[in-house]
């Protein structure tokens, strides 16, 4: 029984860091994550620490024992050390208190240890660990709910996200993280009435730290229950606002046998846990419900019309009635692309990963057109497809055709079961294809075999935009295979006559 462990073990570096606060007439305990995975039976390396010590005594006493110090976090009470192989940040004991409407908590600092847990989120973060000896300190009987795989706030419910609004999120993510098929692990209901109370106060949280909070959920193993419990809990408008738009959102019965929303959460849950991906795979279909459209058909003449509605209609050919036949979301594929930018753009993500993921999102049609096509897709086909599904910025790769099969390999996993073995099938030889033309050529990097350079020596003329018309023809002809990549003798022979046919230097 987890209620009756007394103790942890404390590694030897830590048990010595405790030895010196000792020596000092300092306590020094465990908190936090690190004592909730030790009591599950795991030990992690970033070590949480509390203390009676103010900041400028804990970096006295750390120092000789650090491998490094850093104090960014001084003037909240923290001062973070590199001891051996942990890296450890010492609080002193604090309370903190956030008012309506503003971005930063008031900090304050305490006198006992028991008065710092009173102060933190959930009772399974509110288990310290004596850290020399190990002795476990429950005050707000943690291990219980551990044990038990339950979520409760130390105290009011209410005070404690009031306190920190991240909270909310923090109490999806651990209820998402630390849920196994053994032992998922959920929410009290007065925790869970709290924040369908409060959620609005996410409005006063930094982008910055519920984009952390956020990232963590998407890239945990249970993603999709995460997802779920934050649009039911109505944490989601405050995330994506335009995720909600999902919710009912019906589609087309021979291929989807679920609605976007759920459709998205398989997508996301079976994509793997890659954060590029997993954003991509929440992306991918956002645009389907701005783009939904009806195809109606006419009961007496067949003609066939585009609606915004399923209600019946009247036909503009003969006047007979229509009836909705086919479920569309024209180009909803760009439409995913810039709310994914946007949105991201708003959780203030860095602008490589905006773009990866809005390139994926935009292509992640194009195995479809694979799978749909009449005829088979010839090999320079395929090395448009993975040419344009690469992309880079300098030496680094965003995104490229791996990761694009990927996604498409999940989003399978969404399609309805009749149609799901089609589609497996025609992926499998996308993907033979594909890992055929590029063990001949490095698609991704086939160039013109003539650079700027080079064409102003041959034309003897100065920069401009011709230069990019024939580079982008020169690289076209590599990428279809009518000349190869080095070929500089017959790139300068095809350059001259392009040239001439086209009339290039008369345009300008």
């Amino acid at each position: 029984m987890m209620t009756e462990v007394k103790s942890i073990e404390v590694p030897e570096p830590l048990g010595r860091l405790g030895e010196r606060f000792k020596e000092a007439g300092r306590e020094l305990y465990l908190v936090g994550g690190f004592v909730r995975d030790a009591l599950s039976g795991s030990i992690g390396k970033d070590v949480d620490a509390t203390t009676g010590a103010y900041p400028k005594e804990i970096k006295k006493l750390l120092g000789p024992v650090a491998d490094h110090l850093w104090t960014v976090g001084e003037r909240f009470g923290t001062i973070g050390a590199r001891v051996g192989e942990y890296d450890v940040e010492v609080t002193t004991y604090r309370t903190d208190l956030y008012t309506e409407g503003s971005r930063h908590p008031e900090v304050r600092f305490g006198e006992s240890l028991v008065e710092d847990l009173a102060r933190r989120d959930f009772t399974i973060n509110a288990i310290a660990a004596d850290a020399e000896t190990g002795e476990i300190q429950d005050p707000f009987d943690g291990r219980r709910d551990l044990e038990l795989g339950v979520v409760s706030a130390v105290g009011d419910p209410l005070e404690r996200m009031r306190d920190d609004p991240l909270r909310m999120l923090r109490a999806v993510r651990f209820e998402t993280v630390l849920s196994t098929p053994e032992k998922p692990f959920a929410m009290t209901t007065e925790l869970e009435a709290a924040i369908k109370e409060n959620a609005h106060w996410l409005e006063s949280i930094s982008a910055e730290r519920i984009r952390d909070e956020f990232e963590k959920i998407l890239l945990s193993e249970n993603v999709a229950k995460g997802l779920r419990t934050l649009v039911r809990l109505g944490l989601m408008p405050y995330i994506v606002p335009e995720f909600m738009e999902t919710l009912n959102v019906e589609q087309e019965a021979e291929f989807h046998h679920k609605d976007v929303f759920e459709h998205t959460l398989i997508v996301t849950q079976n994509v793997e846990p890659d954060q590029v991906l997993r954003k991509a795979a929440f992306f991918h279909d956002i645009g389907k419900p701005r783009t939904l459209v009806y195809e109606h058909r006419c009961t007496y003449c067949g003609a066939k019309s585009i609606r915004k509605t399923a209600e019946e209609g009247e036909c503009e050919r003969c006047g007979g009635r229509t009836l909705p036949k086919k479920i569309h979301f024209y180009g909803h594929e760009n439409v995913g692309a810039a709310i994914a930018c946007k949105a991201m753009k708003r959780l203030a993500y860095p602008k490589d990963d905006i773009d990866a993921v809005a390139h994926l999102v935009a292509n992640h049609m194009r195995p479809m057109g694979y799978a749909v096509g009449r005829d088979p897709w010839s090999d320079s086909a395929i090395r448009r497809f993975i040419r344009d599904t690469y992309l880079s910025r300098g030496d680094r790769e965003l995104a490229n055709v791996d990761m694009l099969l990927k996604l498409a390999r999940a989003d399978i996993t969404g399609s309805a079961p009749r149609r799901r073995r089609i589609a497996e099938e025609s992926w499998r030889s996308l993907k033979s294809r594909v890992d055929e033309i590029r063990a001949a050529d490095s698609v991704e990097k086939l160039e013109s075999p003539l650079d700027g350079n080079d064409l102003m020596r041959l034309f003897g003329r100065g920069p401009g935009r011709w230069i990019k018309r024939i580079k982008d023809f020169l690289e076209n002809e590599v990428v279809e295979g009518r000349i190869r990549e080095h070929d500089t003798e017959r790139a300068r022979e095809l350059a001259e006559t392009y040239a001439r046919e086209h009339d290039l230097f008369e345009e300008e």
